[in-house]
């Protein structure tokens, strides 16, 4: 029986966000107040009078409205007849009862008589709160976007279709063994279950989700690998550099590369707008120190969050940590005897080799309201060739991807690890996404591990376990992965083109510094703290230079820039001046020398993250054929602009973040009910407070192997926007000094046992009749 409780009561004063509700009810609201006062002032007949002009507005907006107005009343039935409930459901393949507890922060516990059923519990739970999510991610790396989305889903459908993850995830699926298979099986019952409660964006776009698959997890793993770790355009670049210019330049510019070649002046062009920077990469921090783990993963900013917090307890087993929506492995978590946290390993799994042969493939795209479209692909063997030819030659994708064991999910195993010394087990034994895990356990033993399945640099075939390197039990008991080269490349080269190692540098010292402060009672705020630090040291060269350079000519200029406190904060001037010198610097002083690079390759771009190494080499060079006196002068002035010390922007004013719902693409109108409103943010790419427009921290944890943890995410747990649970968590993520929501539970029901009747179980649908052709 569906109960109300404080976790699901609808929030239906969201809905004055919607412009006619707002519109409507603002000359609503007015023409009463008038028909009130003229009651009091006017003759008898003016507040008649006032009605009636009133509704004679009202009319004249609907019907000049009415289209939006249709498109509007659709969404609000669909968020209305959706609100979520808190009662009892029935759950296919459940062996005893499953206890669920909604807590005030919006995260359902379970409480299950086996893991099989707390796995089935929490498919559930994540079905339920994130249904259209999770149908979405699996529509988006199958390319069948389009069938719900239209024609403007078509240019992504084609792209992952040429990437081919649906063939691979079906090939990956059937070579799981057993314990992840069964894992996936009963997580695909309860998001199945879950689903059955149809999600608001499913309901408004009438096309309800097919059911859930292992396949379709396997999936979520491959486009989870892919935007971690595919880096085609900086392979691509890397070939073309090689090609246009003499090796020791060329290493020089590229990742790895050495000091500054001698007769670099003679490869210096006229281009000027080759070079980018500051691409936003998805990585992490994560740190072990004083028996606690920190990890905050950055990804791309939406909402529902790319991240799903996991709370599961079985006789003998807890689990609470992050998940990415449609698995069920905790990426960061706790056990209650060993804590874990990944970073990205950003390493090298991803060549571009000749396609001597192709065969072609041709398909169709089903596109809602439209004719289908033919889609074609290429492939050399099991790899898809790229549509686009490398100097003049066609070439195949080699990516570790599209091996099924990238996909064997064995990472999961550390759900029932008890010790650092069998976390280092299962990593030996697993390969799957190449990741960096830290792990740390009740007996203060630490590790850091490369993970995954990592090509052997140089060599053939895969590194085993045993040769992946590893760092165990260090000397200072501090171990920091920040996406930087923490490891050596002999015997055999890991990364490429990692971080540059600004963000581990200054957690490492930080930790080192404040070692004291881990060891106490207040421990977990220290970690808090240390996630939101905003120095940007990256920036300090750059500083010296501009106040170098302004010296004598805007002292104003130069005093502010000297007066900088090193930080990325909100109130800055000085910072955005610092960020548009670098890219002005890296754009007009590296772009020269890659003049040849794009008479070979019309579409060459530099975007490599190690541009700092060869751009200040450049700049503290003595050669004035390298680099042409006054080009530094004309680079500050361009960053600073025709502007004055006071008309400069502080950098909040710049870096305002939000949270923006897919669903707002195709209703814009909408976005002030779907998304949170951007507002100034510390922090910057390269600070440790990653934060910048659609990109940040997607989760921050503070984790104890003994099981105590704490989450901050950017939204809330449920994807639904009238549940107060959608956005709840945003405050505290975006201001750490808010307080944390007051512990408790806002309701409890039970999984049942059994077969749920025909209204609980969700049935594949295409594309209905009245929103166009069905393809």
């Amino acid at each position: 029986m569906a109960t109300s409780c404080s976790a699901h009561r609808p929030r239906y004063g969201r809905l004055w966000r919607l412009p006619t509700v707002r519109l409507t009810g603002t000359v609503a609201l007015a023409g009463a107040a008038v028909a009130v006062l003229a009651g009091r002032l006017a003759p008898p007949w003016a507040p008649l009078s006032a009605v009636a002009l009133t509704a004679a507005v009202l009319a004249g907006l609907l019907r000049h409205h009415r289209a939006r107005i249709a498109v509007e009343v659709r969404l609000v039935r669909a968020l209305i007849e959706s609100r979520p409930d808190c009662g009892d459901v029935h759950l296919p393949g459940l062996d005893a009862q499953v206890r669920a507890t909604v807590r005030a922060d919006g995260v359902t516990r379970i409480e299950a008589a086996s893991w099989p059923d707390a796995v089935r519990g929490l498919g559930f739970a994540m079905g339920r709160d994130r249904g259209f999510h999770l149908d979405l991610m699996r529509r988006t790396a199958s390319g069948r976007l389009a069938e719900v989305w239209g024609r403007t889903a078509v240019p992504v459908d084609e792209h992952y279709r040429r990437l081919g993850f649906a063939r691979t995830a079906r090939t990956a699926a059937q070579q799981l063994q057993a314990p992840e298979r069964a894992l996936l099986t009963a997580f695909a019952d309860g998001v199945n279950a879950g689903l059955a409660h149809q999600p608001f964006e499913s309901r408004f776009l009438s096309c309800r989700p097919r059911p859930w698959t292992v396949e379709d997890s396997v999936l979520i793993v491959l486009s989870t690998f892919h935007g971690l770790s595919w880096n085609e355009d900086d392979k691509r670049a890397e070939a073309v550099v090689r090609a246009a210019l003499p090796a020791d330049v060329a290493g020089f510019l590229l990742p790895g590369g050495g000091d500054l070649p001698e007769g670099l002046a003679r490869f210096r062009g006229d281009a000027e707008d080759l070079v980018t920077v500051d691409r936003a990469v998805a990585g992490s921090n994560c740190w072990a120190a004083g028996g606690l783990l920190a990890c905050d993963p950055h990804l791309p900013l939406t909402l529902p969050n790319l991240l799903y917090e996991v709370d599961l307890a079985w006789p003998g087993g807890i689990l609470r940590g992050l998940a990415v929506p449609g698995l069920p492995a905790v990426l960061t978590g706790t056990n209650g005897h060993l804590a874990w946290g990944v970073t990205n390993l950003a390493a090298d799994v991803l060549d571009l080799v000749p396609a001597d042969r192709a065969e072609e493939r041709v398909g169709r795209i089903r596109v809602r309201g439209g004719s289908p479209v033919e889609s074609r692909t290429a492939w050399c063997g099991p790899l898809p060739v790229s549509p686009r030819p490398l100097l003049g030659e066609r070439v195949a994708v080699r990516w570790s991807g599209y091996d099924p064991r990238a996909c064997d999910l064995r990472l999961q195993r550390l759900a029932h690890a008890r010790s650092v010394e069998e976390g280092i087990e299962v990593l030996q034994d697993a390969q799957g996404i190449a990741l960096n895990v830290l792990l740390t356990d009740t007996g203060g033993r630490l590790a850091h591990l490369a993970t995954g399945l990592l090509p052997r640099r140089p060599g053939e075939g895969h590194l085993t376990g045993a040769q992946r390197p590893r760092s165990v039990d260090p000397a200072d008991a501090i171990l920091v992965s920040a996406n930087d080269s923490a490891f050596p490349d002999e015997p055999h080269r890991i990364g490429y083109d990692s971080d540059p190692g600004f963000r581990a540098r200054r957690i490492r010292h930080l930790l080192t510094a404040g070692a004291g402060d881990l060891a106490g009672a207040d421990g977990a705020d220290a970690m808090r703290a240390l996630q939101h630090d905003t120095a940007a040291e990256l920036y300090e060269p750059y500083r010296r230079i501009a106040v170098r350079a302004l010296s004598g000519r805007d002292e104003s200029a130069a005093a502010l820039l000297a007066a900088w406190d090193g930080t990325a904060d909100p109130e800055s001037r000085a910072f955005p001046v610092l960020v548009r010198l670098r890219a002005v610097l890296a754009r007009r002083v590296l772009s020269p020398f890659l003049t040849a690079c794009r008479e070979l390759d019309p579409e060459f771009r530099y975007a490599f993250r190690c541009v700092d190494r060869p751009l200040l080499a450049v700049l503290r060079s003595d050669d004035a054929s390298v680099l042409p006196p006054g080009l530094v002068e004309e680079c500050v002035a361009e960053a600073l602009g025709a502007t004055g010390e006071d008309a400069l922007p502080r950098w909040g004013d710049l870096n305002r973040v939000g949270l923006d719902h897919p669903l707002g693409a195709l209703v814009p109108w909408a976005a002030p009910l779907l998304g949170v409103p951007a507002t100034p943010q510390p922090g910057a790419l390269h600070t440790v407070r990653t934060c910048v427009p659609g990109f940040a921290a997607a989760g921050r944890a503070v984790l104890s192997p003994h099981g105590e943890a704490s989450f901050d995410l950017p939204g809330g747990q449920s994807g639904h926007p009238l549940s107060v649970h959608f956005d709840d968590r945003h405050a505290r993520w975006s201001h750490p000094g808010t307080a944390a929501r007051p512990r408790g539970t806002a309701c409890t029901f039970v999984l049942r046992p059994g077969v749920p009747d025909a209204t609980e179980v969700p049935q594949a649908h295409g594309v209905p009749e009245e929103f166009g052709e069905r393809n």
